[in-house]
């Protein structure tokens, strides 16, 4: 059970991504993975065929165009895999920060209490400290940062930076990318 928030919020992001301007799906990255290692396969399959041995396999004789495919297939097959761990970094980002809050979340409603808004404060008109607390206890997701429906209004900059500091640190925090 503990697993279905996020079963849920990988399949609306998968949705997302099928829907978005640069279709960045599991299906088409598996494709870009594809194509490198089939890549990586003919670079070791062209060396094996023409790479020859000379003087009783003391030294290696490869023709120029050989060497000039084979580099040629090594720019194609590192671009590949850079497009491949860029793209698989941008289609996870947003689940491991999702499943990131929701921890912190869990973590800090015992520990922080939200400071009480008697006088029905805008999330603007908040101080640092008011914002700060709705964003550890209740997340980037609350209902007072949530009044533009477009866009996050977090009230001040510390706030917003904070969100994003946050963000920076769950990403890279992950064992995903280690």
């Amino acid at each position: 059970m503990e697993a279905v928030p996020d079963l849920i919020d990988e399949m609306n992001h998968n949705e997302e991504l099928s829907r978005a301007f640069l279709q960045i799906t599991p299906s088409r990255l598996m494709l870009l993975k594809d194509f490198s290692t089939m890549v990586g396969l003919l670079i070791n399959f062209v060396y094996l065929v023409f790479a020859r041995r000379k003087y009783h396999y003391r030294e290696i004789d490869i023709e120029d165009w050989v060497v000039d495919v084979i580099e040629i297939l090594g720019y194609i097959q590192g671009a590949s895999s850079g497009i491949l761990i860029f793209f698989y970094a941008i289609n996870k980002k947003r689940l491991i920060t999702q499943k990131k809050w929701r921890d912190y979340i869990n973590y800090n409603k015992d520990k922080y209490q939200i400071m009480p808004n008697n006088d029905r404060l805008d999330v603007s008109e908040m101080s640092f400290e008011m914002t700060h607390l709705i964003l550890l206890i209740k997340g980037p997701d609350a209902p007072e940062f949530s009044i533009d429906p477009i866009r996050r209004n977090f009230g001040n900059h510390f706030t917003a930076s904070e969100y994003h500091l946050f963000n920076i640190y769950f990403f890279i925090q992950d064992g995903t990318f280690q």
